[in-house]
């Protein structure tokens, strides 16, 4: 194909001088703007460079042949691939010499790469795959006719889902694509994208000092990538470049975490400009608001996040739903979270997913 730019095997000679390996076989590079590779999620296209600030973005493409490289960044970026629907792997990325597959059959395959890391971890870039000599991309698969976005926080994005955080480990014991919003999106036959950040809130971030001035998600909102501080110049994102059939939203925990709290009328206010910024940029599109999912959040913060979305209705906005999840119990107990009474397991999460399905479905009109 054209696209293929073929790596010669370096002479014997000088592999020899040099003290390295042999390996005479030639390679063939696919560029990540191969018209074969199917991005999901907030990628950003610089230079022919795709760029992921985000958590749980996604790659899927086939492939022949029985190895793939791809040429992959991201120094605190955990990964996960798959072939052929099987097991995930999760690694780092090494550059250009990251091993995605290998001693597969002959004959094609698929890939799934995932960025399994929330977007805080810094930004990985992709620059393409590399084949055996003679193999190619293969026609994609069929996309999927429906795209749902997760806006959160640490629960979003999937922190401590793996295991308990240590003082050191949180990017380690962190899976963003077995979240909740994920698993949802898969029991409703949707792709998905997530936009969050551990920590984050509406109008006041844990630990963040009094009054807060950080980032939070009204700000973040329309930025390609999960910036940690302000910057001067973000890289804006398009939302025509992956456009969503609706947006779920579930934030707050972390302004009601800390000793000092914002009033709730603060609060509520806060929360209505967030899904005004999110219809502005997502015209017509449902949104769906959840309740934190943690109850010890409370039934009062429950109560201004309902009473924000009964305003906005009554204020002409159309298709702006709201669903409880921890009345009259909650919804998820001890045993669902990772030991903190706050963050949900995998088995919490898919717990959480099972709840949702049906109501998403009933309120999107999905059967």
């Amino acid at each position: 194909m054209k696209y293929l730019e073929k790596l010669a095997g370096i002479s014997v000679l000088s592999l020899v001088f040099a003290g390295f390996g042999i390996n005479t076989a030639e390679m063939a590079k696919v560029p990540a703007n191969a018209p074969e590779i199917q991005y999901f999620g907030r990628w950003n296209v610089q230079d022919e460079v795709y760029q992921t600030g985000q958590g749980a973005t996604y790659i899927k493409a086939n492939f022949s042949g029985t190895s793939l490289k791809a040429d992959l960044t991201g120094e605190k970026i955990w990964w996960r691939v798959s072939i052929d629907g099987g097991e995930f792997r999760p690694f780092k990325a090494v550059g250009d010499d990251t091993v995605l597959a290998e001693n597969l059959s002959e004959g094609e395959h698929s890939v799934l790469l995932v960025r399994s890391t929330e977007g805080e971890a810094g930004i990985g870039e992709f620059r393409g795959f590399t084949l055996e000599d003679g193999e190619s991309l293969c026609q994609p698969s069929p996309m999927k006719t429906r795209r749902l976005e997760f806006v959160g926080d640490s629960i979003t994005a999937g922190a401590m889902n793996l295991g308990a955080y240590d003082g050191n480990n949180y990017y380690d014991v962190q899976d963003g694509y077995m979240a909740y919003g994920p698993q949802l999106a898969r029991k409703l036959d949707a792709d998905f994208s997530i936009v969050a950040r551990s920590g984050e809130g509406i109008i006041h971030n844990y630990n963040e000092e009094w009054p807060p001035t950080g980032i939070h998600m009204g700000d973040r909102y329309g930025w390609a990538f999960c910036y940690k501080v302000r910057v001067d110049d973000p890289v804006l994102w398009d939302t025509a470049n992956y456009p969503v059939d609706a947006v779920i939203v579930s934030i707050g925990t972390n302004d009601f975490s800390g000793k000092q709290k914002p009033k709730l009328v603060d609060f509520k206010a806060s929360y209505k400009k967030l899904l005004d910024i999110i219809r502005s940029q997502n015209p017509n599109k449902p949104i769906i608001c959840i309740e934190p999912v943690p109850a010890s959040v409370g039934a009062k913060v429950r109560k201004s996040i309902e009473q924000a979305v009964n305003e906005m209705l009554k204020d002409g906005y159309e298709k702006i739903y709201f669903i409880p999840l921890n009345e009259p119990s909650p919804l998820l107990k001890e045993e669902d979270f990772r030991n903190d009474n706050t963050h949900p397991t995998v088995e919490g999460a898919a717990k959480l997913a099972n709840y949702l399905e049906p109501i998403v479905a009933r309120l999107l009109g999905w059967k």
